[in-house]
């Protein structure tokens, strides 16, 4: 296992890789530095207000939304009041419109909100969870650029053909095995397109960082016991998968549910506007990262970053401080440029 990260201007990209294939893929983006909360991080929260209905509380952490601290069996703690000071620590990062979910922690008195044990970079992160070495992803000759744009697309091909369609919607993410392409004689054609999907799915629901529930569409099957055999393929092909994940039973219309631990946000949540459209963020850095790549394949040259009204807009405003940054690396030979030929959220960069 290894850690291979890309630190880019305005994001850092990483990617666990067992042998050469890679099954997960992290983002973090200089835009949440200081609003988002990352799971183990410890804080000295705020009571907000007490929800005995949901037997849980809200809580300030001071950055982002309040979390949800649930009591459990054991109810609410003694002492346990709105306005008092409490230690928590990030069990499950917010998504979607979710804050991020609590577990007690014992701190020492003092003010709150504030955070007290803070994560540190992506890539030293993973490291230290996988006790796997980071290295640098030009150094290892990989193009994290296109793992992630792979594990957006909703096509996944299947090793001897057929193909998975992966669609998230609001309540869970659909996934129909789909075996157009594939060959082979009647046998064991729907048994062993079902057993190389059931692998696949495992890896892409890991490497997208998908939780919650996920219904997987298989080909049906005539014997018991080939369904029995598929799921244990697919039990068998999240065992290394560090989230919890519970697998039901396959229904009679050959549809097997599956519920994962939600660690945080899916790939997608963070890169997309709504369903296949990206944010304008995410177009936006891609726009530094060409300016970035073209820079360093001319050296000498003076740039330029045409882009279109959307994209300029968002760069102009610079966010996140990337002007300085990229001077930083490139040097102060660079311009950006409102171009009325390219599309809202186009770009194009090159040499002046």
């Amino acid at each position: 296992m290894r850690i291979i990260v890309a630190e880019h201007v305005g994001e850092t990209r990483a990617a666990i890789f067992e042998g050469d294939r890679a099954v997960e893929l992290h983002l973090e983006r200089w835009s949440e530095r200081k609003s988002r909360a990352i799971r183990g991080e410890i804080y000295r929260a705020r009571v907000r207000r007490i929800e005995p209905q949901l037997n849980g509380a809200f809580l300030d952490i001071g950055r982002g939304p309040d979390g949800f601290l649930p009591f459990g069996a054991a109810g609410r703690p003694a002492g346990f009041h709105e306005g008092a000071g409490i230690g928590v620590q990030i069990a499950r990062e917010a998504f979607q419109e979710k804050g991020p979910t609590l577990v007690l922690h014992e701190v020492e008195p003092g003010d709150a909100p504030e955070a007290l044990l803070t994560a540190p970079p992506l890539a030293e992160r993973l490291s230290g969870l996988n006790d796997a070495p980071i290295i640098q992803a030009a150094k290892a000759g990989i193009d994290l650029d296109a793992e992630f744009d792979a594990a957006l697309e909703a096509d996944v091909p299947l090793n001897g053909g057929g193909r998975l369609i992966i669609e998230p919607v609001t309540a869970l993410t659909a996934i129909d095995v789909d075996a157009a392409g594939r060959t082979g004689g009647k046998g064991n054609f729907a048994f062993d397109l079902n057993r190389t999907a059931a692998r696949e799915a495992a890896r892409q629901i890991r490497l997208r960082g998908i939780g919650g529930v996920v219904a997987i569409d298989f080909l049906p099957l005539k014997k018991k016991g080939d369904q029995t055999a598929l799921e244990a393929t697919l039990k068998s092909a999240f065992k290394n998968d560090p989230a919890k994940v519970d697998i039901a039973p396959s229904s009679r219309f050959a549809i097997v549910e599956l519920a994962r631990q939600r660690l945080g946000r899916a790939l997608h949540e963070q890169m997309w506007e709504r369903f296949g459209v990206e944010s304008l963020e995410t177009t936006a850095l891609a726009a530094l990262r060409a300016l970035e790549t073209e820079g360093k394949a001319n050296r000498a040259s003076q740039l330029v970053l045409e882009a279109g009204p959307d994209v300029h807009d968002w760069l102009s405003r610079d966010p996140i401080g990337w002007n300085k940054a990229m001077a930083s690396r490139l040097g102060a030979r660079f311009t950006l440029k409102l171009s009325d030929r390219l599309p809202p959220h186009g770009f194009a960069a090159g040499r002046v």
